[in-house]
């Protein structure tokens, strides 16, 4: 419980500290004795602008997401019963919910100053939609510590209709003939789905592996700049350090020319002595 409510701060406040905060808390757990919670938390990778919004809003309206996830209950219900005038009834506050989530998760995100793109705002959605499709993907957004947008690969709203009137269909072609024309035309809707939607996950998949270097990336730099911070402050302490050192070796060479011309002086005054 003590990492998953770290970890849900962590991935809550803004990513621009998320390094060195999670490093303190890292060095706070080691230094406790708890090397495993030490471990975990140095796994844990920044988040995406688009995962940052979507655990703000896990964080801030659960009640909100808790309405979303919800409305993936009924419509799987209505997959399973094949109740296909429930499942468009459905699509229309699908669209609404998704669309009004995406909004105040891009208002949560530059209320705490950082303004979503539109590439983003459509990461955030793909990723309610994952949680809308998938319980397991609901509860991961539920968990508020997102590094990534998630995506579903399964069927949408609109597929699960298709498919529901598809069935319905082949259930009552035997009594009716023109349906033949109709399952043919679904036929080839599907196999047209299926090609689209393998060269979408072919992409997909190359954006996340894109993204997830582009993260790593961003983690590296940000440990480059702190290393840099680091040997700048090293570099001025010797620095500061050389300064004095040379103050101290110019005092040095003072005070020996003082004693050089003392000893002349009083060698001088010697001779004068020993003339006399």
């Amino acid at each position: 419980m003590e990492f998953e409510q770290i970890a849900r701060d962590l991935c809550t406040a803004d990513p621009a500290g998320f390094i060195p905060a999670r490093d303190r808390e890292a060095a706070a757990a080691k230094q406790r004795g708890d090397d495993d919670l030490a471990a975990a938390l140095k796994k844990l990778r920044k988040p995406t602008t688009a995962a940052w919004a979507v655990n703000l809003l896990a964080a801030h309206d659960p009640a909100a997401l808790r309405t979303l996830l919800d409305l993936g209950e009924r419509l799987r219900s209505a997959q399973r019963e094949l109740r296909g005038d429930d499942i468009r009834g459905l699509a229309g506050e699908r669209t609404k919910t998704l669309r009004d989530l995406t909004d105040r998760a891009a208002a949560l995100a530059a209320e705490h100053g950082h303004a979503l793109t539109e590439t983003a705002r459509q990461q955030v959605e793909l990723t309610l939609t994952a949680a809308l499709s998938d319980p397991a993907a609901g509860r991961e957004v539920q968990a508020a510590t997102l590094a990534k947008p998630l995506e579903y690969s399964g069927f949408g709203l609109d597929e699960l209709a298709v498919a529901a009137m598809r069935r319905t269909a082949q259930r009552t072609s035997r009594q009716a003939e023109p349906l033949a024309e109709l399952r043919e035309e679904l036929r080839r809707s599907d196999a047209q789905l299926g090609e689209a939607a393998d060269a979408l996950e072919t992409a997909e998949r190359a954006q996340r592996e894109a993204e997830d270097r582009c993260e790593e990336l961003r983690d590296e730099i940000d440990e480059l700049r702190e290393q840099l911070a680091q040997r700048r402050d090293a570099l001025e302490h010797a620095e500061g350090e050389q300064r004095e050192l040379r103050r101290s070796a110019k005092a040095a060479r003072q005070r020996r020319e003082r004693a050089q011309r003392d000893r002349d002086a009083a060698a001088e005054r010697l001779r004068s002595a020993e003339e006399r």
